[in-house]
């Protein structure tokens, strides 16, 4: 976290990294991409997000394999998160992947609908 308070700023760093050790990725089940453009690798998150037809084609896979984006645009007061494009989760289960990503619910959304 102290990388992203040095480069981006605390308040930055507040709404885009866990606290370490609260990390979705500690679970294992959460992961972070990045790609590939014209033979240079795109991994800072200011550079990703100025790409959004390639995350578009990438999230549009993601639930055939059992992932769902984790953090959607817009659903920041959901998730506690800003919009993170490269933030995928494994649910395991492909059809409950669809269902999440077809009906444009977050992990959290779709958990509250679940235990109704």
């Amino acid at each position: 976290m102290r990388r992203f308070t040095e480069k981006y700023g605390a308040d930055y760093a507040r709404r885009t990294v866990a606290t370490p050790g609260y990390s979705e990725h500690h679970t294992g089940l959460a992961l972070d991409l990045y790609f590939r453009l014209d033979s240079r690798d795109v991994y800072l998150n200011e550079d990703m997000v100025k790409h959004p037809e390639i995350w578009q084609k990438i999230h549009a896979k993601l639930a055939e394999y059992g992932f769902i984006l984790r953090y959607p645009e817009g659903k920041e007061s959901i998730t506690g998160y800003s919009y993170e494009p490269w933030h995928i989760r494994y649910i395991d289960s492909p059809d409950i992947a669809r269902k999440i990503t077809a009906d444009g619910l977050t992990l959290e959304e779709y958990l509250g609908e679940a235990g109704e």
